[in-house]
């Protein structure tokens, strides 16, 4: 089940929701989801160049600077 949960976040997190949201879809506790982020986070062999997931997606500072800033903008249907 955590390897699915893991794969689950991992999908959502690629597809735009944000960590809240991906935490609530999965039903998972503050805690559990500190460990689903860590995994979503981590560099893999061959996804440097990840389409799906920029560069700068893996650089704090940034992305604290753009959270400060208002956040990414997020599109709607």
């Amino acid at each position: 089940m955590a390897n699915l949960q893991q794969q689950t976040y991992s999908a959502l997190r690629y597809g735009g929701a944000t960590r809240a949201r991906a935490c609530a879809e999965c039903c998972v506790s503050s805690g559990r989801s500190i460990q689903l982020e860590a995994h979503f986070r981590i560099r893999r062999p061959g996804v440097g160049a990840d389409a799906m997931r920029p560069k700068f997606a893996r650089h704090k500072a940034h992305v604290a600077r753009v959270m400060a800033a208002g956040g990414y903008p997020a599109l709607s249907l």
